[in-house]
Parts: C-alpha cells; structure tokens; sequence
C-alpha cells in the first residue's frame, strides 16, 4: 500500500484533478501522507525591467520582490487546493502537508519527492503547444525523466 504521495500543485484544472486522485489513492489509509508541492518560480530578470527602463540597482529587490510575491501566490494556491480537498469526504483520513518551493519546476519536484521520500509523484499535464514544447519540453516530462520513483501525469 502507498503510504507518501507528492502532488505538484499549480492551481490549475489539472493539477486539482491530480490532487483529488492522490487523495482518492491513500485513503482510507491513516498512516498516508499526501504532500502538496507547489514550486514558486518569479518572473525572471527581463520581465523586472520591462516598461520601466534599465534600472539595473534596483535588482535585488525587485528580485526579493518577486520571489515574495511567487511564494505568497503558492501559499495562496495551496490553501485553495487543500479547501478543495476537505469537501471531499477521502481528505479525512490521513496526513495533508503543504509545501511551497522555490526555484526550477521539474528538478524541485523530484528533489522534494526524493527528500520526502515519496513513492508516487502525481501531477497535471498542462500541455505546452508548438515551439515552446519544443525548445522547453514540459515540466511533466523532464519529471518523467528525472524521477527515480513512479510518476502519474493526470490530464
């Protein structure tokens, strides 16, 4: 029987979809442990200064900025994912933890899987189309590649 799932969260359909799969999959198991991951990624450095000239010295806090607002955002996405799941009756049952990551999608996920000790990542598959898919691949495939553990892709 599974016992740790880890659920990448980013507030989409699909990701809901994942989260409520994983909570239909450990229950009813009261020693489970469903992770709900959500990895902040800030704008990058481009999109700071966009409109508003080179104004370089104000980087740094408009990076700190940034990452406040991608973390509180994720705090916010959680929440909401975590309300979604307790009007369902499997959320009763076992352990939710919620976790807000910074940093590059794909290798966060695995690496918090991996810390957690996770023996299933679930996710959504949010299709990128045309060039974008081909020059970035998707999160969901790079975690298909890089993970050591299952990997269930919900769409």
């Amino acid at each position: 029987m599974i016992q740790k799932i880890l659920v990448a969260v980013d507030g989409s359909a699909y990701s809901l979809r994942a989260a409520l799969l994983g909570a239909k999959i450990l229950h009813p198991n009261p020693s489970g442990i469903l992770t709900l991951l959500h990895i902040a990624k800030p704008q990058s450095p481009m999109e700071w200064f966009q409109g508003a000239g080179s104004d370089i010295q104000g980087a740094p806090d408009k990076e700190r900025q940034a990452l406040e607002r991608a973390l509180a955002e994720g705090h916010k996405i959680l929440k909401e994912t975590e309300e979604a799941l307790s009007t369902t009756k499997t959320g009763e049952t076992f352990k939710t933890e919620k976790l807000v990551v910074p940093g590059e999608p794909a290798a966060k996920i695995v690496e918090t899987a991996e810390a957690k000790g996770s023996e299933l990542i679930i996710m959504g598959c949010r299709g990128l189309g045309g060039i974008r898919k081909v020059l970035l691949g998707s999160v969901s495939e790079k975690v298909l590649s890089l993970s050591r553990c299952p990997v269930l892709v919900v769409k």
